[in-house]
């Protein structure tokens, strides 16, 4: 289940199924920068002094629960330059600073902090305790389309993670009413799981398609990215009930979280983090 944490007017969201690690999903309300990306904006890009973002971003971290000693160098996270891909890397200290292109991290390393960034798209956290593993992912369509949420689990396995161990949170996002697709966009994700190098996407592409892509009560199409990510993880082998889903919406909810159907490009981002 998740729940909402106020900090000295910070709020975060968590869920209870991540409670044995330092983890949390940003929201606007916080932080120090003004501006368009007025509050606890976690991005460099925003047009933000970068200043503001570091001191949010220290701010966002203790809210987690993860001490500054943790910070690698300058970077207060292992995040990535965000490409919208299935690309999961595997993040260790002597790489924390790597310039990763990615969408999404698994690490076995106690002490390092993981983040993923998101303003729409579907942030997930993942842990297995028994392993000690954990991963960070960003699940915009074109990554979901791919399976990136199944990639990830691969990856943590990989590492020493079981499936029916892991537990999975997934996070604020645009909801399926919110999320209106054009009327290419079932062949256009068909075509990315497809290709996606995951098998168990390529397998079940077009019943997901079929099912999670259909035409609302207003005539247009529709796209419920968290379900679908929800369902890759049951198809990936992580139980049901170890699958948490915030069902927030980050554009309906405009006091709490920037949305980029929304807002467009005048806004902050969140973030989601996790950590041994």
């Amino acid at each position: 289940m998740f729940y909402r944490k106020e900090i000295n007017g910070t709020v975060i969201y968590r869920s209870t199924l991540l409670d044995g690690v330092c983890h949390g999903f940003s929201t606007r309300l916080g932080g120090v920068s003004v501006g368009a990306a007025a509050g606890l904006n976690m991005g460099y890009d925003r047009g933000d002094d970068r200043k503001s973002v570091d001191e949010n971003r220290r701010i966002f971290a203790w809210a987690c629960g993860i001490p500054e000693r943790s910070f690698v160098g300058g970077q207060l996270f292992v995040s990535a330059k965000q490409i919208h891909s299935c690309r999961v890397e595997y993040a260790e200290r002597e790489r924390a600073q790597g310039g990763f292109e990615c969408d999404g991290f698994v690490t076995d390393e106690v002490g390092l902090p993981l983040a993923v960034k998101t303003a729409d798209c579907v942030p997930i956290l993942m842990y297995d305790d028994e392993a000690r593993a954990a991963a960070a992912v960003h699940a915009g369509w074109r990554g979901t389309a791919r399976g990136i949420v199944s990639v990830a689990v691969g990856k943590m396995c990989a590492i020493g993670a079981e499936r029916r161990r892991i537990r999975a949170a997934i996070g604020p996002a645009i909801c399926g009413e919110c999320f209106v697709v054009g009327e290419d966009f079932k062949e256009q994700f068909s075509a990315l799981a497809e290709s996606s190098p995951d098998e168990i996407t390529r397998k079940n592409s077009a019943r997901i398609a079929d099912e999670y892509i259909v035409r609302g009560g207003d005539g247009r199409l529709h796209c419920d990215l968290c379900a679908v990510n929800a369902r890759l993880l049951a198809l990936a082998g992580v139980s049901p009930s170890l699958i948490d889903r915030a069902d927030i919406c980050t554009k309906e909810h405009k006091n709490e979280f920037w949305s980029h159907r929304r807002d467009g490009s005048s806004r902050g981002v969140m973030a989601a983090a996790v950590m041994l």
